[in-house]
């Protein structure tokens, strides 16, 4: 019940802080407050009161027309206190917080009703405002094309996009319920950790790095990672983690790497047996033409050593370069030398040779067999009286690396004396022996023929290399 002729409701309606109306039931104004005409935009000494509600303000909208029957008849009682949105006759739009409530007469009847208003314009438009950053930002987050997470400054995760779970392969649930830290690969964790405390202390902003990661799936992956620091005001600060999976650029980086060691190693290759090869036939050719002074024969005698070295060099390319077994290299530095089936036997254990090593033992034995052809045991005609040959033999200690050879010539021209000098061959074989395989030669001139010891170290054959292989490949199709 209302008394709307008692001084102290109308003082104290007059100056009460909110907008309060009180209305008949025709919605005729029966009281207002001051703040009403000035929430309004009315003058403040303007007469309201015995003038219909819907008149003073035609704009009304029909849905609060229909709430201010509901109230004089149901005696409801109703509030917005979000907000309506309501567009006064200048245009203008402003945000009310209302409530409406019945008042009664003595009898109990419902008199009319009392409405409170509040014009809320700036706080609901900021509200607005920050829904509405705050929907932008769900969207950016939700479907930004990288991983983003927002990480405590204890390492938990606060929030993390759809991206972030993809580039993990972790469900949401599973990181939200763990530590930033359990997805770094413990031996980059000191490095990362030391970075997030110069980014809680405010020593950096932000730092940039590649991770690796500890996939949900079990493997490991590579990440481009930016983290910042962000600072609300009055809150604790928080971590923004975008990152990026950037595994398959590393593999490729890893591989290029890989092909480039195979490049150098291969150019080395190239270069060192370029430069070895180079050096052999100058010395051939230096050593045959001094001491040949008849051109033809200085000329054939360098063509028969080059073709010495390019069997060598057939061996060892069948092999990738690898090395070459010593039974192998014999068979096919002699075989231009017999003649005759038998007449040459090779027999020994297995001993692998590295290049270089295969290189000189090739030219031992072609130099050897150039001079049986001329001088020893294979000087003798097929079906002669005494038909020479000639025994390769050889013993090898693998756990020494000791390798011990015997060439022997028997059946030849009878030997008289040993040579009244020392030719190319000889030299040849000695310095050749002594710089590749740290060994030496023994000539033995018996009547009965050459026998030439040799005792050499054999070099731990190297593990087969790919690039080699390559190289091996190129000298085939030449």
């Amino acid at each position: 019940m209302i008394a709307q002729d008692s001084p102290s409701l109308t003082t104290a309606l007059k100056h009460a802080p909110l907008g309060i109306a009180i209305f008949d039931r025709s919605m005729r104004y029966l009281a207002h407050s001051a703040q009403y005409l000035t929430d309004q935009g009315l003058p403040a000494d303007l007469p309201l009161l015995g003038r219909v509600h819907y008149e003073v303000f035609p704009e009304i909208p029909r849905h609060w027309r229909n709430l201010h029957a509901r109230v004089i008849a149901e005696g409801v009682e109703l509030r917005e206190d979000a907000g309506d949105r309501y567009v006064d006759r200048n245009g203008r739009v402003e945000w009310i917080r209302w409530s409406m409530a019945p008042w009664r007469t003595e009898d109990g009847a419902i008199g009319g009703l009392v409405l409170y208003t509040e014009v809320a314009t700036a706080a609901v438009e900021a509200r607005l405002r920050l829904e509405a950053a705050e929907a932008r930002y769900k969207a950016l987050f939700e479907q930004a094309a990288m991983g983003v997470a927002r990480i405590a400054p204890g390492g938990t995760f606060l929030e993390v996009n759809d991206r972030f779970c993809a580039i993990t392969r972790h469900d949401r649930d599973h990181l939200l319920a763990g530590d930033a830290a359990e997805l770094i690969e413990p031996e980059d964790l000191p490095d990362a950790q030391r970075h997030v405390r110069s980014l809680l202390a405010g020593r950096t902003d932000t730092y940039h790095a590649e991770r690796r990661l500890r996939a949900g799936d079990g493997s490991s992956l590579w990440i481009r990672l930016n983290v910042s620091r962000v600072q609300p005001p009055g809150q604790r600060p928080y971590l923004v983690a975008i990152i990026a999976d950037i595994t398959t650029r590393k593999r490729i980086e890893v591989e290029q790497e890989r092909h480039q060691g195979q490049l150098r190693l291969l150019i080395n290759e190239l270069n060192h047996r370029v430069k070895n090869t180079l050096a052999t036939v100058q010395s051939m050719a230096a050593q045959t033409l001094r001491n040949e002074p008849d051109p033809i024969t200085a000329f054939e005698k360098f063509e028969s050593r080059l073709l010495g070295l390019s069997l060598a060099h057939d061996v060892l390319t069948r092999e990738s370069w690898h090395g070459a077994e010593l039974r192998e290299v014999a068979q096919r530095a002699l075989a231009p030398f017999t003649a005759a089936a038998g007449r040459v036997s090779v027999e020994g254990p297995a001993c692998f040779l590295p290049p270089g090593g295969a290189l000189t033992m090739s030219l031992i034995f072609h130099e050897l067999a150039t001079n049986a052809l001329k001088y020893g045991a294979l000087s003798t005609s097929e079906g002669a009286t005494s038909e020479g040959a000639v025994a390769v033999a050889w013993s090898f200690d693998a756990e020494a690396r000791a390798l011990c050879l015997t060439w022997t010539e028997t059946g030849g021209p009878p030997v008289t004396a040993p040579p009244a000098r020392r030719g190319f061959g000889s030299r040849l074989i000695e310095r050749s022996l002594r710089g590749e395989l740290r060994g030496q030669a023994r000539m033995d001139w018996r009547p009965e023929g050459l026998v030439c010891r040799l005792e050499a170290q054999v070099p731990l054959p190297n593990p087969p290399s790919p690039e080699l292989g390559v190289v091996a490949s190129l000298d085939e199709r030449r």
